[in-house]
């Protein structure tokens, strides 16, 4: 064979090689779109799945309950639901608290104490106790339930200013510290910073601990000679907010609760799809597929107070505003049976994930 024709062949070889090459090239980006599109297809048919159910759970919640009667004969079951949901039924058992104060800081119109207790054994609890001075008989008193805020001190410490203004008013205030932000070690962003997808299948929520701990504070309340045990009330913002609805709804010792920028249902959540935003223990985990609203009614015939920022992006309106008027049902039915009016309200302002300004009485 001649040099050219050797040349020929193998400038053909390399142009045909080329061309598969290509061809190989072009059909695997192809494919490689291909799957994008899928992918992006599956997520946008998923997330709609996910959007239809959860509206679905809000559109047909409390429906079924027409009268007193039937909110009567479904509430025991809807509240073992709860606790379930929170991991937490059965309740655990009531171990010695072992509560000790550390230490005292005196004010001018109240004391502060420093409490630690075992909720259980092994699982201390850190909190402030501000105690008003001069107290000549038990006083009405306020259990507040802190949100995620990090800080040395604990959480508590970023919450001080609530706890003075209620001792400075009359009420002795407990602030509860929550676990994994300051004296108590503990995970709350399992999921959301860890991928601890194993905790749902486990059926854990670090609500669970939160609330069983708050729980145990309203134990040591009662202990307390400065502290009227029938005249209890419950809040808290954000996190703390949350753990206030579930625990008021699970313990009828709370003769009164005021969630803060904590307030939702499940197909506000989906539809504005903000739960990549929220902490592992803001959601039960919801194996009965009921929606938010129930756990307001389980807390009535006592007065709760919702309140809420109108710019709360991960709290937003239109899930606070439902609960109020589903909820608003079940209160409703109190009323008529001779309850008193207005144990339900709502308070909003143009804030966003903060306290609103507007202050009422219950």
């Amino acid at each position: 064979m001649s040099d050219a024709w050797r040349r020929r062949l193998i400038m053909s070889f390399m142009k045909a090689t080329a061309t598969s090459i290509a061809c190989i090239l072009a059909l695997f980006a192809s494919w490689h779109l291909m799957a994008q599109d899928t992918a992006v297809q599956r997520h946008e048919m998923a997330t709609n799945q996910s959007k239809r159910l959860a509206a679905e759970m809000t559109a047909q919640c409390l429906n079924e309950i027409r009268s007193l009667d039937d909110w009567k004969k479904q509430q025991p079951e809807l509240r073992r639901q709860l606790l379930d949901m929170l991991g937490l039924d059965p309740l655990p058992k009531r171990t010695p608290l072992k509560a000790q104060i550390t230490g005292r800081i005196e004010r001018d119109a109240y004391r502060i104490e420093k409490i630690v207790f075992q909720s259980l054994p092994g699982l201390y609890v850190t909190a402030n106790f501000y105690v008003p001075k001069g107290a000549a008989k038990p006083l009405p008193t306020i259990l507040y339930l802190c949100g995620h805020s990090p800080h040395p001190l604990g959480a508590k410490f970023q919450y001080q200013d609530r706890a003075i203004w209620f001792a400075s008013h009359g009420y002795p205030c407990l602030v509860l510290d929550t676990h994994e932000f300051g004296e108590l070690a503990g995970i709350h962003h399992g999921t959301h910073d860890l991928n601890m997808w194993h905790w749902l299948s486990l059926g854990y929520t670090p609500a669970g601990v939160e609330v069983w701990n708050a729980i145990r504070a309203l134990d040591y309340l009662e202990t307390r000679p400065e502290v009227d045990a029938k005249r209890i009330g419950l809040t808290g913002i954000s996190g703390g907010g949350a753990m206030t609805w579930y625990t008021a709804a699970v313990d009828e010792r709370i003769a009164a609760a005021a969630p803060v920028c904590s307030t939702f249902t499940w197909g506000s959540q989906a539809e504005h799809w903000v739960a990549r935003g929220q902490c592992d223990c803001i959601y039960y985990l919801n194996s009965y597929r009921w929606d938010f609203p129930i756990v307001a009614a389980l807390i009535a015939p006592r007065p709760l107070l919702i309140l809420s920022g109108q710019k709360d992006t991960i709290f937003p309106p239109d899930g606070y505003h439902e609960v109020f008027q589903r909820g608003k049902r079940v209160y409703d039915l109190y009323s008529g049976s001779g309850g008193k009016a207005e144990r339900i309200r709502e308070v909003d302002d143009n804030v966003g994930h903060s306290d609103p300004p507007l202050v009422f009485e219950i």
